[in-house]
């Protein structure tokens, strides 16, 4: 991949969506909030701004798209998934950067720097975590039995000794603030004329949902992996197509028990999508040849090549 040099007009940063909820009756407490200070009393009623998501827009000076990549990141992530690789390479924001789209890479509501809001007074539910042992299992590294001797399966795309780094990236994240994320991202989108949206995992949920909503302000997107498809109406489903969609699936999906449902109904939804009139493409990665890509192909050692691959079907259906 030619690697072009990142000439950035502007950094922005900003938090969107959220509202504010007020608490009362919650106990005064006396914290002491630096090591050596004094306590003081640290009283929890009030207003707090809950909801809300956090984005760092990246402006080139010379886009060569006026079309800006929305980069979205999967469960117990964060924006980090589109940045720096684990094992040092570029990540996905600078490689869609350097081919001259502007870049907007966002933490979801509750994850990193969008923040969390106060448990059970605010959330309904505790946090979830993830172990390494989910994330070898889940994301494919290796057979879950392997996990202890770090053994991946053969052809393992993902640079295995930097597992540990990619946990390292884990956030606690919540199970029921589904209505609140997408009401943020719409009103992420909605900042712009018009945006792809480059979605992983859970994130492609959320996308697809997007699209549906707001069909005219989404001009593609791409699907990494998506956790499923959201269940939609059918007037929902004829906006969802017109949107183009490529859905992008590594190795081991196929006879994976938590994958293959997932695969599964997103390929019903795609399918549904085609039968009215869209524009659906699927990359199956396997089936072009690309053997042991795991669920996290932005950071696997074949990325750029997946991304190249990603970049000439944009040109090509927005051509």
């Amino acid at each position: 991949m030619t690697c072009n040099a990142i000439s950035l007009r502007d950094i922005r940063s900003f938090h969107v969506g959220g509202a504010t909820v007020e608490l009362t009756g919650q106990p005064r407490q006396d914290v002491r909030v630096s090591p050596d200070a004094a306590p003081r009393t640290v009283d929890l009623n009030g207003h707090y701004v809950s909801g809300q998501l956090y984005a760092q827009h990246f402006v080139l000076d010379r886009p060569r798209s006026d079309v800006p990549i929305l980069f979205w990141h999967g469960g117990a992530m964060t924006g980090v998934t589109w940045e720096t690789t684990p094992d040092d390479r570029p990540g996905w924001s600078q490689v869609f950067l350097r081919h001259g789209h502007d870049v907007v890479v966002s933490d979801a509501v509750e994850r990193g720097r969008a923040s969390w809001a106060p448990f059970p007074q605010i959330y309904d539910s505790p946090p979830l975590f993830r172990t390494a042992e989910d994330a070898w299992y889940l994301f494919r590294m290796g057979a879950a039995e392997d996990f202890a001797r770090r053994r991946p399966f053969a052809g393992q795309r993902f640079p295995i000794a930097r597992f540990d780094q990619l946990c390292a990236q884990f956030v606690p994240r919540w199970t029921t603030n589904a209505k609140a994320t997408i009401a943020a991202y719409m009103q992420l989108v909605a900042r712009f004329d018009r945006v792809i949206i480059v979605a992983h995992s859970q994130g492609g949920w959320f996308a697809q949902s997007l699209a549906a909503r707001l069909p005219d302000r989404v001009a593609a997107v791409v699907l990494l992996e998506p956790a499923g498809a959201p269940n939609l109406a059918p007037e929902e489903m004829a906006r969802a197509a017109r949107v183009p969609h490529l859905y992008v699936w590594g190795d081991n999906c196929d006879s994976h028990p938590a994958w293959r449902p997932y695969k599964s109904d997103a390929t019903a939804y795609s399918e549904s999508l085609r039968s009215r009139g869209g524009t659906v493409d699927t990359l199956d990665l396997p089936k072009h040849g690309i053997l042991g890509n795991s669920h996290m192909p932005m950071m696997d050692d074949n990325s750029d090549e997946i991304a190249s691959m990603i970049l000439g079907w944009l040109a090509r259906t927005r051509d």
